[in-house]
């Protein structure tokens, strides 16, 4: 264990892993504490001295410190004079601070008193969460673990009142960062899912406004940890923005190595996009739970209990098997958790009511086989359902995926689960987009006022069907997804029971879901050439080209703006009203 500042910075590490980070952490803690000894040794004290203590923060008070991180640290004392100090608290600390700067170690650090310590965290949301991470290197230990306990107790006593802000601060780093699931240079410590959002739920859970989530979101932030760790020894420099031209680098250290054919880099930012969802689905739980205690009818009363045991909540019934509790769907006592069918009433019902269904409740039913058993027992009715809720499906989508209930229930999702999209034009991985895509549907509008309500039952269900698998096919090295996509179809909607008919027509729209947008630009939407091009491709029926309309504008409007954009809408349009004019008035013609 190295004890020298100056020869620590060249000693950081070159490998990642919990195991790397503690040793590292190990590592600093013996310096700075020799660092200690040292400083007090040039203010005149040999040995130690009462009421003044060292402690840290941030990343080292959790002993998560990667190759390039700052040291945090906190000199905390108790307001007194200290004369047996030759230079005070400040000479003390001036002796800290600077052989650390002359080491050309990157240092964040502060002096501080409990009542200061008391002070910063009421007044600076982050500052507060940081100080829960306060742990002694070394002095005075008991001091050290005054503030601690004060800071803890303060941040319980006032959790209730700054719940508001925490949600704030979480919503505006979101929109400053975005969602670090569906980026392809996310910042792995701030956007959205990231490693920020993993400490703001440990920080929630220790307020006591909500228990720990159902779901284990460590695993999901040590990753981070790693590909953190892994970019800085690539880069050589303090970052969190996982760049491209670092991916390929990152990859290799962390053991990407592209199975299947597959890219090493799509491997990591798949895996990132993994990581960064189940934080998410973490955050939403505990906040969902901690907004729902805070609420005014929403406050809690502990187990009820009935001769001295406790009973189960009263639960109101949504529908068989189906509970709701606390704005939360559950199951009620009497349902099977490995029930296909209340698996099917539970996700129908929480997209036709847009209530989550609490995430404990699907992971229960993962493990209990709900999913393969959905799998066998394909419910289209309520497949459907949820299909035609519009935005409200997301979540749900997201609820089940989270769970590990999507890709049991359709056992080829898994093949684009967390696929990211090197496109400039879109913004989500294929899995998320099809769910984006699904969701739009229901509010699109072709020429003549058609829409999701006015098909005919066996294109309403092609329709809502080959929006959410549109994009099964793609593929890194498959230029023509739909195409393979097309040829998928089969092998995934003969098993839920779906006619050769419907099967038809989702093969066909997913064929064929680029084909206006290229006709479109490429070609003049006024020229009957490019009519007869459109109506072979929909095999002449005008409520294909409808439902291919209404794909198209769904697909294109959950990309980017520019994806988009007024004028190709207009070009779409224009091309669209043609054929379907020519299609639907040929035979007068030809009479």
């Amino acid at each position: 264990m190295r004890s020298n500042l100056k020869t620590l910075r060249e000693a950081r590490p070159a490998t990642v892993g919990r195991a790397s980070r503690e040793r590292w952490s190990q590592d600093i803690e013996a310096a700075v504490q020799v660092l200690w000894d040292q400083a007090l040794d040039n203010q005149g004290v040999h040995g130690q001295v009462s009421g003044i203590g060292l402690a840290a923060v941030g990343s080292l008070g959790r002993r998560d410190t990667g190759p390039q991180s700052d040291l945090d640290l906190v000199l905390i004392h108790d307001d007194g004079a200290h004369p047996e100090l030759s230079g005070g608290i400040t000479g003390l600390s001036n002796d800290l601070w600077y052989p650390i700067w002359d080491a050309n170690l990157e240092l964040d650090h502060s002096v501080r008193s409990i009542k200061d310590c008391r002070g910063v965290a009421k007044a600076d949301l982050s500052a507060s969460m940081a100080l829960l991470d306060l742990r002694v290197i070394a002095g005075d230990g008991e001091i050290v673990q005054e503030a601690a306990s004060t800071v803890l107790a303060d941040w319980r006593a006032g959790a209730r009142l700054r719940f508001d802000d925490i949600v704030a601060e979480q919503r505006g780093r979101r929109a400053t960062f975005a969602r670090l699931a569906y980026l392809i240079e996310g910042d792995l410590k701030e956007a959205a899912g990231g490693m920020r959002d993993a400490l703001l739920i440990k920080a929630v859970v220790a307020s006591w406004l909500a228990e720990r989530p159902s779901i284990n979101y460590e695993d999901s932030y040590e990753f981070l940890l790693d590909v953190r760790d892994a970019l800085a020894v690539s880069t050589g420099r303090h970052q969190n923005v996982l760049r491209l031209a670092y991916q390929d680098d990152v990859a290799q250290m962390l053991g990407f190595s592209g199975s299947g054919g597959a890219d090493p880099a799509d491997e990591l930012l798949a895996a990132v996009s993994e990581a960064a969802r189940t934080i998410r689905a973490a955050y939403s739980d505990v906040k969902r739970r901690a907004s729902g205690r805070l609420a005014p009818t929403g406050r809690w009363r502990g187990p009820r209990f009935v001769r001295g045991r406790a009973v189960p909540p009263r639960l109101k019934e949504a529908a068989a098997g189906v509970g709701e509790l606390a704005g939360e769907l559950v199951l009620t006592g009497q349902a099977g958790p490995d029930d296909p069918a209340v698996l099917w009433a539970l996700v129908g019902e929480a997209a036709q009511r847009d209530l989550p269904i609490r995430l404990g409740t699907l992971v229960h039913m993962q493990r209990a086989g709900a999913g393969r058993a959905a799998h066998e027992d394909w419910n289209r009715e309520q497949f459907e359902r949820v299909l035609g809720s519009g935005r409200n499906q997301i979540s749900v989508w997201e609820a089940l995926d989270t769970a590990g209930l999507l890709t049991e229930m359709i056992p080829r999702w898994a093949e684009i689960r967390n696929l990211p999209q090197r496109s400039v034009i879109h913004r989500h991985t294929v899995d998320r987009h099809q769910f984006e895509v699904a969701s739009l549907v229901p509010s699109m509008v072709s020429v003549e006022g058609q829409g999701l309500e006015t098909l005919t039952a066996r294109r309403r269900s092609a329709l809502l069907v080959s929006a959410f698998f549109h994009d099964i096919g793609k593929r890194p090295g498959f230029p023509d997804h739909g195409e393979r996509g097309a040829e998928m179809i089969p092998d995934i909607l003969e098993p839920m029971g779906y006619s050769g008919e419907v099967i038809g027509d989702v093969q066909l729209l997913t064929r064929q879901h680029l084909l206006l947008g290229d006709l479109a630009t490429s070609e003049d939407p006024y020229d009957p050439a490019t009519w007869k091009i459109l109506s072979d491709a929909v095999g002449a029926d005008p409520e294909m080209l409808v439902c291919l309309h209404l794909l198209t504008q769904a697909d294109a409007s959950s990309c980017k703006p520019e994806a988009w954009g007024p004028w190709k809408a207009s070009l779409v349009t224009s091309l669209v009203s043609e054929a379907y004019s020519s299609l639907v008035h040929r035979p007068e013609q030809s009479a």
